[in-house]
């Protein structure tokens, strides 16, 4: 196990939190230590993989076959799709990120390139990034400039390239956040804005469902989980302003916690279908959430807009 924090670099003290998980999404065998610092609160998986044993994980996690490139419903009524998503709590950058004309933008773990796609067929000047060399090829025989990601510690673009870069659900994978921020900082163009998108480790979800907190904690693929705090704390380090923050709970997520919760023998829970998934209950929940939503101010997916300083 680390004997200091991976984020602020202090050395743990014996009373520190620390707990053990099995993967309950995919059921990859095994167990994975988590550890809070009690110093900036961070909550990192302890040791952190390697990357090969990194590389082993996703090829569990990303299936090609499923790239599906033809235009959405979302895509073909925009206005549409923000109201559902706003009902539903989803969160997509096609909602509430803004691209000026002529603008470059960079999708960095672009997964499935259903984000690109959209951007991309509205003309904007985007870019990709992703792991599965797999689906990087799809990708390039449909046109889309998507490059590998060879090292977790490298962008595989050029300094001041990106007015704008946006992770969805992908910094909390990645080993390393300091040198990360720094290859943003590096790539991005002076003024340019930064979106980033995670799980919410102060969300009242992680106090409810606890060890059953599987949208969030998704071990072993998610390393890090950090707060509106934590996180503004790391992006100021590293030569970028906040510009607002917010989060939302997304049903799905919901419903994913709530079956780990009631079903405590399934470790595929990703592909585990019960009456939880019918578009009634599913509606409720929906309803449920956005109930509850003006209650609180902490859920789940976390939501940080940033800009890199002069």
């Amino acid at each position: 196990m680390n004997s200091f924090c991976i984020n602020c670099h202090t050395l743990f003290s014996q009373n520190i939190q620390k707990w053990s998980l099995n993967d309950r999404r995919k059921g990859l065998p095994g167990s994975w230590n988590l550890i809070e610092c009690g110093h900036c609160g961070v909550i990192s998986m302890a040791p952190i993989p390697t990357e090969a044993q990194l590389s082993r994980y996703y090829a569990e996690y990303s299936n090609a076959e499923s790239i599906d490139l033809s235009v959405s419903v979302g895509s073909r009524y925009p206005r549409l799709r923000k109201l559902f998503h706003f009902i539903s709590g989803d969160v997509d950058p096609r909602d509430f990120i803004k691209v000026p004309i002529g603008a470059r933008v960079l999708d960095y773990g672009c997964g499935l390139a259903g984000y690109l796609n959209d951007f991309h067929n509205r003309g904007i000047r985007i870019s990709g990034a992703e792991v599965s060399g797999e689906i990087v090829k799809i990708c390039q025989n449909k046109g889309l400039d998507v490059h590998e990601i060879k090292s977790f510690s490298r962008i595989p673009f050029k300094d001041n390239e990106f007015d704008i870069v946006y992770l969805m659900q992908v910094f909390e994978h990645l080993r390393d956040p300091h040198i990360f921020m720094e290859e943003l900082f590096r790539i991005m163009k002076t003024g340019g804005c930064l979106y980033l998108a995670l799980p919410n480790s102060s969300s009242i979800w992680r106090k409810v469902f606890k060890k059953n907190w599987v949208s969030g904690w998704f071990a072993p693929f998610h390393l890090f989980h950090f707060n509106k705090k934590s996180l503004s704390t790391l992006a100021v380090q590293h030569g970028f302003d906040v510009v607002k923050s917010w989060s939302q709970t997304p049903e799905s997520w919901f419903r994913l916690n709530l079956k780990a919760l009631l079903y405590p023998e399934e470790n595929q829970l990703d592909s585990y279908r019960s009456f939880f998934d019918s578009r009634i209950i599913r509606y409720l929940v929906m309803l449920l959430l956005r109930i509850i939503d003006v209650l609180v101010t902490e859920r789940d997916c976390l939501v940080i807009h940033l800009k890199k300083k002069n």
